[in-house]
């Protein structure tokens, strides 16, 4: 369920309601209400709308009971969860209506409101700051000049934000440090596709930092799509990165300037990776595994390898492979005979 910190609730949507504005003409076979979207993998789903689109989903949804779940006419007869089915072409483009439709980004539509945060009195917050609602600063805490803090958005004690960074939809530890213009919470890059148009998927999840990180200048990481986006203990990633919604980094990683982190991928812990590495969605990086600068990862790195190149291989095939082709060069050059 969406935090209430970061998004509002609107009224609730009856079977019947929700099916209409997804464009389901047939009748719900229940009646009932839907109170917020969630993800299969959480535990309440009784009142949630969730969707169903893959083998995948299915196997989450054994045994478990919901309001609404969204599937195709090929799945739904497979479809072993306890709720009220509503079938339509595209699961996730109905989700998208549904989800928009129920929550709402408080930083995006409240005010600053200055009275409503609470900030220890030992913290330093330049004047130029803004504040939202509900925002928590804590002691020790150092916020540079025009930087905006976003409506819930938690700091923890001893932080450092320097200028013109923003933060919303997140829970920052202690001893975080955020540089200069990094932009941490914003919306993800999630799209379905409608009749040739695209429509932004809302992003319900969030950022949550744990303590120690240090996070570069003008990079980015973008809130969870329904999950968090997770950053452990002590990581330190450099200027310029960015990071996808959903994605979970280890503790104690390093991640070198222009690194590109798409949505869903898992980093474990003690990953080095060199600059301008860059991999695809869902991708797994095992604990303690190094990327070679320029990797481009199309498949999970087991722990404790060492890759390189792109697409991306075990360090010692691809300098195997370096070597023959420069040695082919000279030989088609005619410099060795």
């Amino acid at each position: 369920m969406p935090d209430p910190r970061f998004f509002s609730q609107s009224a609730p949507l009856d079977y019947i309601e929700a099916a209409k504005a997804i464009g389901v003409t047939s009748t719900p076979q229940s009646s009932g209400q839907i109170m917020h979207a969630a993800a299969l993998g959480e535990g309440d789903l009784k009142s949630a709308v969730v969707y169903c689109e893959d083998e995948a989903s299915l196997s989450r949804l054994v045994g478990k009971r919901f309001g609404v779940c969204l599937t195709t006419p090929a799945l739904a007869g497979r479809c072993k969860g306890d709720g009220v089915l509503l079938t339509v072409r595209s699961p996730r483009l109905a989700f998208a209506i549904l989800s928009g439709m129920l929550h709402r980004s408080r930083d995006e539509d409240e005010p600053v409101a200055e009275a409503e945060t609470c900030i220890h009195p030992g913290s330093h917050i330049h004047s130029s700051v803004s504040l939202g609602a509900g925002s928590e600063i804590g002691a020790g805490a150092r916020i540079g000049p025009h930087c905006h803090i976003g409506c819930g958005v938690v700091i923890g004690e001893g932080a450092n934000i320097a200028a013109g960074a923003t933060v919303s939809h997140a829970i920052i530890g202690k001893n975080v440090r955020l540089l200069a213009g990094a932009r941490i919470g914003q919306a993800g890059f999630g799209f379905v596709e409608d009749e040739g148009r695209l429509i932004r998927i809302p992003q319900l999840g969030r950022v949550v930092i744990k303590d120690d990180v240090e996070i570069g200048a003008n990079t980015t990481v973008d809130r969870g799509s329904l999950a968090d986006t997770v950053i452990g203990k002590g990581t330190k990633i450099d200027n310029l990165v960015q990071i996808g919604h959903n994605t979970r980094i280890g503790e104690y990683c390093i991640l070198a300037a222009q690194t590109g982190i798409s949505g869903s991928c898992v980093i474990g812990d003690g990953v080095l990776m060199g600059g301008q590495v860059g991999m695809v969605d869902h991708i797994h990086v095992g604990d303690g595994a190094q990327l070679a600068a320029g990797a481009g990862l199309m498949r999970n790195v087991p722990a404790g390898e060492r890759w390189g190149g792109s697409p991306a291989r075990p360090v010692k095939e691809w300098l195997r492979e370096i070597v023959k082709l420069s040695r082919l060069g000279k030989e088609k050059s005619g410099k060795i005979k």
